[in-house]
């Protein structure tokens, strides 16, 4: 039946028009239907429209969640990868010397033994050290602060035996042959892994994060004889102290660390082997996207979407915003925890790595110093107010360290009770003192606690100037741990230059004429001003 339109309504042409004008049956089924249709399509096209953002939220929600648990892997990988080279560069300054090799490789002093084992426990809490000699005999080995100098096989421990073995390989590619005998490459400018093992292994029935390097020559004074090295390996058990300190710039919930193969959660986790492939353990977090839901966002946007299907544009770009917005914030803040101490604030670890790789890449057109400072008496703090009195002078002294240095510089807190900061102000030996003094004073004000409770402490202070220090990333941290150290043993809250403890430690010790003549080259021609 067809139908025509005559102002403004529908009219049968097979009907006469006194029929339409008492009748409107005609009228009623055709738009009964028209509105049917029309509000079935409305259904429709809300139903497909609120799928259809249902479907992207999901599909975004999913893309949000998979990239930062993505974001979390990567910063869980590069947090461990720093904590096994640390291990390593804290072994420099025990493995690589002169001094070494004339004492633990070309012969065995057992004084020298205690001071390099003492080291690695006081200074960077390694739990076990084993010297081992390029003939596979465990010549010393320490139990904490214990230490045992005995001869026996390597084989008798099989988990150093594997590394051992590996550890020969690596020297090989490494040795360089010298007049009198032989030498290895400098380590200056090179990756850890090409001359060092790290990885994780079973020592003591314990499963722990290890270093191990060749006993080799820094200015190759003394030579290496032929065959194969002697090994210093040294590993740090996975206990809480350690799970704390790899935590510490992660953030993340529910940290731990399972011993065997089998995760025993969800995503994520890491796995970890022994240098024989071995199963050791698995870290395992609680992601930060677990437990979320869109359901309760979606829903009431639906709801809007049903009254207005105006509202289904602002809905959905609303809904993708919410969620970009969502994955910039876990993006920027997955970066500020990479990059920040918690506790104070300041520049973590990390930070301080990368700041100072950038620095010393401008050398020599932009000199700057490495100042390291460490708080005297602090663990009394701890042991007698607790805790919580202990996090209260740590962020009180990294405030007035802040205050000290200003814009001239950055401060960074590295762990524990330990902060550096890369100083680019004045650089005369005078400007320097005034800032360590500046320091100094700040640690020995006392830090009240409460209404009635103070603490006093102290810090002590060590300073290397780039570049008449040194001019890389390992020489300026060890040598201005080791102006530390000198501060420390004159008897704390002092300040000492690396120059002074080198020409003190040069007066007391054995230096050809030629060598003493280049170091006063040296301090002659490039030292800070008075």
């Amino acid at each position: 039946m067809a139908f025509i339109l005559v102002d403004g309504a529908k009219q049968d042409q097979g009907v006469s028009e006194p029929a339409n004008r008492y009748s409107d049956r005609t009228w009623k089924v055709p738009r009964q239907q028209i509105s049917r249709l029309a509000f079935l399509l409305a259904g429709l096209l809300i139903a497909v429209t609120a799928a259809s953002l249902v479907f992207v939220g999901l599909v975004a929600s999913h893309a949000s969640n998979r990239q930062a648990i993505d974001n979390e892997q990567q910063l869980f990988d590069g947090a461990l990868a720093y904590q096994l080279r640390t291990i390593v560069r804290e072994q420099i300054s025990v493995a690589s010397s002169d001094e070494a090799v004339a004492r633990l490789v070309n012969s065995l002093d057992p004084v020298h033994i205690q001071r390099s084992f003492d080291t690695l426990w006081t200074d960077y809490r390694h739990n076990k050290v084993v010297l081992i000699s390029g003939g596979g005999e465990v010549l010393a080995e320490s139990f904490d602060d214990y230490i045992h100098i005995i001869r026996r096989p390597v084989a008798e421990t099989p988990e150093l035996q594997t590394v051992h073995e590996k550890l020969k390989l690596l020297y090989q590619r490494n040795r360089v042959r010298v007049p009198g005998g032989f030498g290895h490459r400098s380590l200056q400018g090179v990756d850890t892994s090409e001359y060092a093992l790290m990885g994780f292994t079973r020592i003591d029935g314990k499963p722990a994060i290890f270093g191990a390097m060749p006993i080799v020559p820094d200015k190759h004074a003394q030579t290496l004889p032929d065959g194969p090295p002697t090994i210093l390996f040294s590993a740090r058990y996975l206990d809480s102290l350690l799970l704390k300190q790899l935590n510490a710039q992660l953030r993340f919930e529910s940290f731990s660390f399972v011993e065997g193969s089998d995760p025993g959660a969800r995503e994520p986790f890491h796995l970890v082997s022994d240098p024989n492939g071995e199963p050791v353990g698995t870290f395992k977090w609680a992601s930060q996207t677990e437990g979320t839901s869109i359901w309760p966002t979606v829903i009431p946007v639906i709801a809007v979407l049903s009254v207005a299907l105006a509202a289904l544009a602002f809905g959905i770009a609303w809904r993708i915003g919410q969620l970009t917005s969502s994955l910039q914030a876990s993006e920027q803040q997955n970066r500020f925890l990479a990059l920040h101490d918690t506790l104070t604030g300041l520049g973590n670890r990390l930070q301080f790595n990368r700041s100072l790789e950038a620095s010393v890449e401008a050398l020599p057109d932009q000199p700057f110093a490495v100042v390291h400072c460490d708080l005297d008496k602090f663990k009394a703090v701890n042991d007698t107010f607790g805790h919580a009195a202990g996090d209260k002078v740590i962020r009180t002294i990294a405030e007035r360290l802040q205050d000290i240095i200003a814009e001239r510089g950055l401060a960074c807190r590295i762990g524990g009770d330990e902060f550096m900061l890369l100083y680019k102000g004045t650089l005369t030996r005078a400007g320097l003192t005034r800032c360590a003094q500046a320091m100094i004073r700040a640690g020995n004000e006392p830090i009240s606690l409460d209404a009635t409770t103070s603490a006093q402490i102290g810090m002590s202070v060590g300073i290397a100037i780039a570049p008449e220090d040194g001019a890389t990333f390992e020489q300026l941290v060890a040598r201005s741990d080791a102006a530390l150290y000198h501060s420390k043993k004159l008897g704390r809250g002092r300040y000492s230059f690396f120059e002074e403890t080198f020409l003190k430690e040069e007066e007391t010790s054995q230096v050809t004429g030629q060598e003493r003549a280049r170091r006063q080259v040296r301090r002659s021609g490039t030292g800070p001003a008075a």
